[in-house]
């Protein structure tokens, strides 16, 4: 997924009226349009979640408990980079915690968090689905196995521009 709008743009109102008028009378309307948001947008901003709400005829809190219990739904920006560990047993045998440790350290930021520059951000996940190849992660939206210490101060390395 790479979001190919923004909400910084004028006229991001008039996509999400669009993108609500094809589905206004889908009983799953608000899912079909957060999907939509996050498709365009790579994330549902607050006040999106405000004109769903009107254009759907829904209060607010009941568009904002559809978009927080879906773990797939934003409600920020992404970081530049998003990396989710896989905390899966086949994954925590293989490493992952060691992983996890490693790339705490080297950004500076605990499982959940993001760096202050945006650039980085580590989420964890249940199971990632590819176990034989455990340790697992997902960069940005890229599945890598047989994930290593070394890959992982390489991808940093890449992407901060700092020696590896």
């Amino acid at each position: 997924m790479h979001a190919t709008l923004s909400y910084d743009d004028p006229g991001w109102e008039d996509k999400v009226r669009q993108i609500c008028a094809e589905v206004e009378n889908v009983e799953s309307a608000p899912l079909l349009v957060m999907h939509a948001l996050m498709d365009d947008f790579g994330y549902i901003s607050e006040p999106a979640l405000v004109l769903v709400a009107e254009l759907l005829h829904l209060t607010a809190p009941q568009v904002f408990a559809v978009a927080t219990y879906y773990h797939e739904f934003r409600l920020q920006k992404p970081a530049d980079t998003t990396l989710m560990l896989c905390r899966g047993p086949a994954c925590r045998v293989q490493g992952m915690v060691g992983l996890r440790k490693t790339m705490e350290r080297l950004l500076g930021i605990a499982v959940g968090g993001r760096t202050p520059d945006d650039k980085f951000a580590i989420e964890s996940s249940g199971c990632l689905g590819i176990c034989p190849h455990a340790p697992a992660m997902m960069i940005d939206h890229d599945l890598a196995g047989r994930v290593t210490t070394e890959d992982l101060e390489k991808l940093i390395a890449e992407r901060t521009g700092a020696p590896a």
